[in-house]
């Protein structure tokens, strides 16, 4: 992409100078700063890069709104793996929706191989940042574990694993007073999505070491609850100041992860309440099942920790009802985009007019000059037109986007509430499997007593003190027998009913993930057509527009050769009024 300093046009290809004025073309600094990508998003300035992609400030189009735009580095675009990896941050991020979770916006890819992801812009800190700067307040940690606690949660009932919580990886927004408190955790680039086949090389592990789960440093195939023990180590940072286990290098750290215990909470920061010593101490076991069930347990027992300390945490640690200003994807005064024709072409297509009539009233016209001149008036038309679509199209997209999101944040809930009963209703199926296995071993020990004790009736006729004794113990037998098979049944009778409840919710919860894919379907489908559509309509508006710059580089250059039309080619050569894109 080239640009002329004198009038602000833009060209693409390999021209040397300005068709409109003459003047010699530049290269632009950063040749995506000022496009508009899929229709709707307008460059505005490169922000960050990192080891797959670049990251650009934009705008929405139709409404103004901030956005971010990730680019897949162009020579890892080229790899599929890279791609599909990329790619699939979107698809994991959109499938979750959770308002603890970067909002991914739209995804896709240009004509030219562009690969890219639009996502809400977020204004805060990184969670790394506050680590660094010592151990934060507990009500504000238990604030944070609670909301990444209950985004990945969702993820996990979703089928979506993270594979990299940690502190970097998680954004406080700005507040309007105090502290950051908003959690919104960022890059599900590596996030492994149930039924997936893996990316990597046999052995290949991703993750971070200060926070890697050990089945996740040994290789082995991981679930949510790897995720929760990374968490555990985010708290564990947080309210202490550094991660649980430090080391030199990265296998150091990894064989500490597998081998050493992880060291108590409260035996590092003095006043650490109990619960969340032992709640911190669960999530950090090395045997997975020895966590938390899932994310909606830990939640709990967060609340719990919460509920206990009343004096210390209850008045900050509740997981904020909504993010501030929907996650700082606020509107901003951003002007119009205009078009991809400077403004002015409209005053320089009537001076071609002004120069057609005069040099036919001279006779120093050519037969084409008129033809010329009328059709750069008429593509200037019909990309004012085209332009005018695009928008509409714009617009349309983004009322159906917020619409499809606001549904898929309901069924989001909707999904989390039963989830949170799915959880318990496991758990009580487990408590009460326990205790009627423990019942069942009672009955067979009263039966192991009572059997030989009915077995000497049979030898005996006469009624006598020993046989009435005998009979006066194999009642009391008899009585604890009856106890326990009473027990046995009853406990048979309350696993039976807590299967039935967790089988029903998680029918429920089947319906509902059902629904929430067949939405992402549907959306996907419309979503599609209309970029096509976008598509198809930018495809003609830069038609018209090099038809426009070739036409009016003719007429410039034919009248350039003529006495008397200097100062005419000069006005029309004047930079017209800039964009305000």
């Amino acid at each position: 992409m080239r640009f002329c300093e004198q009038c602000g046009a833009r060209y693409r290809g390999s021209p040397t100078a300005c068709p409109l004025d003459g003047s010699r073309l530049r290269e632009l600094p950063d040749p995506l700063v000022g496009r508009t990508i899929s229709g709707r998003y307008t460059l505005d300035e490169k922000i960050g890069s990192g080891g797959m992609g670049t990251v650009y400030r934009a705008h929405e189009v139709a409404t103004g709104s901030a956005v971010a735009l990730k680019f897949l580095l162009p020579e890892l675009a080229l790899d599929p793996a890279h791609r599909t990896r990329f790619l699939r941050e979107a698809a994991a991020a959109k499938r979750i929706d959770h308002e603890n979770i970067i909002d991914v916006i739209e995804v896709g890819d240009t004509e030219d191989g562009l690969v890219y992801l639009v996502m809400e812009m977020l204004t805060g800190v990184s969670l790394e940042a506050e680590v660094q700067r010592g151990p934060m307040a507990l009500s504000r940690a238990v604030a944070v574990a609670m909301q990444c606690a209950s985004a990945l949660a969702r993820a996990h009932e979703l089928g979506i694993v993270h594979r990299d919580i940690k502190p970097g990886n998680i954004q406080l927004l700005e507040a309007a007073e105090g502290p950051p408190t908003f959690v919104k955790i960022l890059d599900f680039g590596l996030a492994q999505m149930r039924g997936e086949l893996r990316l990597t090389a046999s052995g290949a592990m991703f993750g971070t070491p200060e926070y890697m789960a050990p089945e996740q440093a040994r290789g082995a195939p991981v679930t949510g609850l790897a995720d929760l023990y990374s968490l555990g180590c985010v708290l564990f940072a947080l309210v202490s100041g550094a991660p649980p286990f430090r080391g030199t290098s990265a296998p150091d750290l990894i064989l500490q992860h597998l081998r050493s215990p992880a060291p108590r909470l409260g035996g590092i920061v003095p006043g650490v309440p109990p619960a969340l010593d032992m709640l911190v101490d669960k999530l950090l076991q090395k045997e997975p099942q020895a966590r938390h069930r899932d994310g909606f347990h830990l939640l709990e027992d967060l609340r719990r920790v919460v509920l206990g300390r009343a004096d210390a945490l209850a008045k900050t640690a509740e997981v904020p009802a909504q993010a501030p200003s929907r996650g700082s994807r606020t509107d901003h005064a951003v002007p119009s985009p205009g078009s991809i024709l400077p403004l002015g072409w409209e005053q320089r297509a009537a001076l071609f007019r002004t120069m057609v009539a005069r040099a036919v009233a001279s006779g120093t016209s050519a037969p084409w000059l008129e033809q010329a001149a009328g059709e750069v008036e008429q593509r200037i038309d019909e990309v004012r037109r085209i332009e005018a679509q695009l928008a509409q199209v714009g617009e349309e997209t983004a009322e159906q986007d917020s619409a499809a999101r606001q549904l898929r944040l309901r069924l989001g809930s909707a999904i989390d509430a039963l989830g949170a009963d799915e959880s318990r209703a496991y758990r009580e199926v487990e408590r009460v499997d326990v205790e009627l296995r423990a019942a069942r071993e009672r009955w067979r020990a009263a039966e192991a007593e009572l059997a030989p004790k009915l077995h000497a009736f049979g030898a005996q006729r006469v009624v006598d003190r020993q046989l009435a004794n005998a009979l006066r113990e194999a009642g009391a037998s008899a009585s604890r027998w009856l106890e326990h098979e009473a027990l046995v049944q009853a406990g048979a009778s309350a696993l039976e009913r807590a299967q039935t409840t967790q089988d029903d919710l998680r029918f429920q919860l089947a319906q509902l993930k059902g629904r929430l894919a067949m939405i992402a379907v549907d959306h996907g489908h419309a979503h599609q057509k209309r970029r096509d559509a976008a598509a198809a309509l930018m495809h003609a508006r830069d038609h018209h527009v090099d038809a426009i710059h070739a036409r009016a580089t003719a007429l410039l250059e034919h009248f350039g050769r003529l006495r008397g039309y200097e100062e005419v080619v000069r006005a029309a050569s004047m930079p017209p009024e800039r964009s305000s894109r």
